[in-house]
């Protein structure tokens, strides 16, 4: 599953990995692999604590009885749903990529991609989706990635749409509260930028700006935001924006709609209105540091959402597993099965950390 993390992330890692210096690399790439260790084992240790709190209080058996009630006729709706999303999704980055960039290209490298995020640490799944992309579509390595950041920022502002359209009527707990206030200020924020750098007179000036500082950094970063605005201005039609926003909500819709085939798969009943809500909070929740696949985080999420929704603990946690099963196995094996379609070697992969 992606998350709002993978947004930003793949930028700074890539100013490394595409640079043609070796001089510059080599100042760089010690103390930057020093903080991915550090943050992978951050991750695993929040993991493993968010795993702990999930679990607190909670008789195994009560799990046990929930999952076992599982109706077994609703069980395969999930899915179906599911492979929906992933098709919007695959989509909405062929548009985004613009030219001759065909579907399967866009479908392959993201499948593979959400495999990675799912067996490696350090999060590299989209910029293994522009390594993909780029190999098969035979366009630059920094392009591909660029695609995939403009792809990212409308999955972005489709979240925090439905967080806005799905909002609860009753009192929520002070804290999401004042997340959900942020995250509409966020949502502001995002168009604004989208607005902004599509301008190629705005970025052309931030641009030489970086470039004045005369550092390897922002020079690359000023390079970057060049290849952004080129993604942006290519695609800055009203109607194009306006379509990206509207298959970006329907591809959550789609997710959102299986974490509820879910619950009634369970026996857990809330109102339909209510799944939105929680699956957007649940994507945007997952930017947190954890292990590869969002063990333990994606626990914690779901069942404290839920618990707003006055579900058990104890139903919340089993939802939480066949949900996050859902999805896991299925991109897990077909991503795996997809890679050695491509020829793509893990040690490839972990590469593009470096």
């Amino acid at each position: 599953m992606r998350t709002l993390s993978s947004i930003f992330l793949p930028v700074q890692r890539v100013m490394i990995f595409v640079d043609n210096n070796p001089c510059d690399g080599a100042n760089i790439v010690v103390p930057v692999m020093k903080r991915k260790n550090i943050l992978t084992a951050l991750g695993f240790a929040i993991s493993i604590v968010m795993l702990y709190f999930s679990l607190k209080g909670i008789n195994a058996g009560e799990i046990y009885e929930t999952l076992s009630k599982a109706n077994p006729r609703l069980a395969f709706v999930p899915l179906l749903f599911i492979a929906l999303s992933i098709i919007l999704s695959s989509f909405k980055w062929q548009k985004v990529s613009g030219g001759n960039i065909k579907f399967n290209s866009t479908f392959t490298s993201l499948i593979i991609g959400l495999f990675v995020n799912n067996v490696l640490p350090a999060r590299i799944g989209e910029i293994a989706r522009g390594y993909v992309l780029s190999k098969k579509e035979g366009v630059s390595f920094t392009y591909a990635l660029s695609t995939v950041f403009v792809d990212r920022i409308f999955d972005l502002v489709g979240l925090l749409l439905i967080t806005v359209l799905f909002l609860p009527k009753h009192s929520l707990p002070a804290r999401v509260s004042q997340a959900i206030y942020i995250l509409v200020g966020l949502l502001a924020l995002c168009i604004m930028l989208v607005i902004i750098f599509s301008r190629e007179r705005f970025a052309n000036t931030i641009s030489a700006k970086l470039h004045n500082i005369q550092k390897p950094f922002f020079a690359k970063l000023a390079k970057r935001i060049m290849e952004v605005q080129e993604n942006l201005k290519r695609i800055q039609s009203p109607f194009n924006i306006v379509l990206f926003i509207v298959i970006a909500f329907l591809q959550w819709l789609s997710m959102s709609t299986a974490l509820y085939f879910v619950l009634l798969t369970l026996g857990i009943h809330i109102k339909f209105v209510y799944a939105p809500f929680i699956c957007a909070l649940l994507n945007m929740g997952l930017t947190v540091p954890s292990s590869p696949g969002y063990i333990g985080v994606y626990q914690f999420l779901l069942v404290y959402l839920l618990s707003i929704f006055d579900v058990p603990k104890y139903e919340g946690f089993a939802a939480s597993i066949l949900f996050h099963a859902m999805w896991y196995i299925p991109y897990n094996i077909l991503g795996f099965l997809l890679l050695l379609k491509e020829h793509v070697k893990i040690g490839e992969l972990r590469g593009l950390k470096k």
